[in-house]
């Protein structure tokens, strides 16, 4: 298994996010007040077009950067070990997403 590589604190700290991927897992961390929010997902596609599996925070702290580190990493064996999908399987789920971002769009467009 690939080492996972997560920024120092400062990072996080001075308000910046970080997203990330191994193999076929994606993540995103953000700062939020004093935790870390973590959200995964499976790629290949980026974060519009993905459905999020889980999300979870942890302390904004060092304790906490290894605690995060500890949660990508089995979430990236738990995603990283499925079956691989074929080139339609994927387009599919492509054309999913796409239709329910255009649709979550559309719905904030009546309401804006």
């Amino acid at each position: 298994m690939e080492e996972i590589y997560l920024p120092v604190l400062s990072h996080f700290r001075n308000e910046n996010f970080w997203t990330a991927s191994a193999g076929r897992m994606r993540y995103r961390v953000d700062p939020v007040e004093n935790t870390l929010f973590a959200q995964v997902w499976e790629g290949p596609y980026g974060y519009a077009l993905s459905e999020v599996e889980e999300h979870t925070s942890f302390p904004l702290s060092e304790e906490g950067l290894e605690e995060l580190r500890a949660w990508v990493a089995k979430w990236s064996e738990t995603i990283n070990a499925r079956p691989k999908r074929s080139l339609a399987e994927e387009l599919a789920r492509r054309e999913a997403a796409q239709a329910r971002l255009d649709a979550a769009k559309s719905e904030e467009a009546k309401q804006g």
